[in-house]
């Protein structure tokens, strides 16, 4: 067996311990008001879970098989939470559908070999042996048991590049130690700026590369379905806040917060959420070392464009001057290598990480990087370049 199932993990959250004997998503559903009951009484969340997490590898045809397999194992609530997006859910949809927009101009005859074609790319002054980076979500102890531990030592099997979020179910400090390759930390500013400055001052000596900092979470929509249902999702404690705290989100952000960011932590800083050229070119302006293309995989405003959609005109805007980061809809190497061929010099993946780290844990995140690459490689090849830094906009075109 491997070591994800045999660990029985405690994850330190900053004032009161969090503890993982194992368990399934399910679980996580019945004991969550046990769970909140117990911190409220004792001011210490304590969440016992009834089974050891899973580690296995995955076959992985394509996101949609693994969403609906992932989806037996989530309660209701859950699966509400984690598949839909905001109102309508335009903009969720939007996100699939746009890719279509865009069609291969595939260069035949070039002499390429498939197995030595170069994924790597510099982003920040990191190598990185695929464009594949884990997007920040919170609370990864919804979909397994070790929770983030499981997902950065995931990512860390093919040397990828994970974002933690703020709101993560393990702390800050546990999940830099589960692995040695380099993380970047996401924060949702807080109303308390003395709080934001401990938490970045925390990411700054735990050893993260860089801070996003996301700016499209003043108000993030729900479901029609998740509200029909109430709100149901479990609570989980989050590991980066004292015992029964929650962020609440500074919602009156300006570009001032990217300097504060910069001088309090001394770290490059990535702007997430950006859609519209004048915000980036902004960004760049304010000190932003990078900027990420995202609509919050459609789960903030509906009604706002797919990310592929707004990435060129912000490509144009920026004339390379920072990396752009984009995330948002991407299920297929097709769409990768569009992206990347568009402006993109990574992209970040958010929901099927979800569903391969519910399924196989650290193993499972793996396999879904695994099908990411293959799938690049297979579509690089047929844009006939063996490099995926050498894929511009003569390699697709508009619809």
């Amino acid at each position: 067996m491997s070591q994800d199932q045999h660990d029985d993990v405690t994850f330190a959250s900053r004032r009161g311990l969090l503890k993982y004997a194992g368990a399934g998503v399910a679980a996580v559903a019945l004991a969550s008001k046990a769970g909140a009951q117990v911190a409220e009484e004792a001011n210490t969340p304590v969440l016992t879970l009834s089974r050891k997490g899973i580690d296995k590898a995955l076959k992985v045809v394509n996101i949609d098989l693994l969403e609906e397999a992932a989806c037996k194992n989530y309660s209701e609530g859950v699966q509400a939470f984690v598949r839909n997006g905001s109102g309508r859910q335009w903009t969720l949809h939007e996100n699939q559908r746009a890719w279509g927009d865009y069609v291969f101009t595939p260069h035949r005859m070039n002499g390429i070999v498939r197995d030595k074609i170069d994924l790597s790319v510099d982003l920040l002054g990191m190598r990185l042996p695929h464009p594949f980076i884990i997007t920040p979500f919170g609370s990864h102890g919804l979909h397994h048991p070790l929770a983030e531990i499981a997902t950065v030592r995931g990512a860390s099997k093919s040397g990828g590049l994970a974002c933690v979020s703020s709101a993560s179910t393990a702390s800050m400090e546990d999940i830099m130690k589960a692995s040695d390759t380099p993380k970047l930390f996401q924060i949702y500013l807080d109303i308390d700026e003395g709080r934001s400055r401990e938490m970045l001052q925390r990411a700054r000596s735990a050893g993260f590369k860089a801070i996003i900092l996301t700016v499209d979470a003043i108000g993030q929509g729900s479901s029609d379905e998740y509200v029909r249902l109430g709100h149901p999702r479990p609570w989980l404690p989050y590991g980066n806040y004292a015992a029964g705290e929650s962020p609440t989100f500074k919602t009156d952000l300006s570009w001032k917060d990217v300097e504060m960011i910069r001088k309090v932590t001394g770290l490059p800083v990535i702007v997430k959420g950006i859609t519209r050229a004048e915000d980036a070119v902004a960004a760049v302006k304010a000190g932003a070392a990078a900027v990420q293309v995202s609509n919050h995989g459609g789960r903030a405003l509906d009604g706002t464009p797919a990310s592929i959609s707004a990435l060129p005109a912000i490509a144009d805007a920026i004339q390379g001057h920072v990396p752009i980061i984009l995330d948002s809809g991407i299920r297929r190497g097709t769409d990768v290598v569009k992206a990347l061929a568009m402006g993109a010099t990574a992209v970040a993946i958010g929901r099927p990480i979800m569903y391969g780290l519910n399924l196989g844990g650290a193993s499972g995140v793996d396999s879904v990087l695994a099908y990411f690459r293959r799938e690049t490689v297979d579509t690089t090849l047929h844009c006939g370049v063996n490099a995926v830094s050498k894929l511009g906009r003569a390699h697709v075109r508009h619809v």
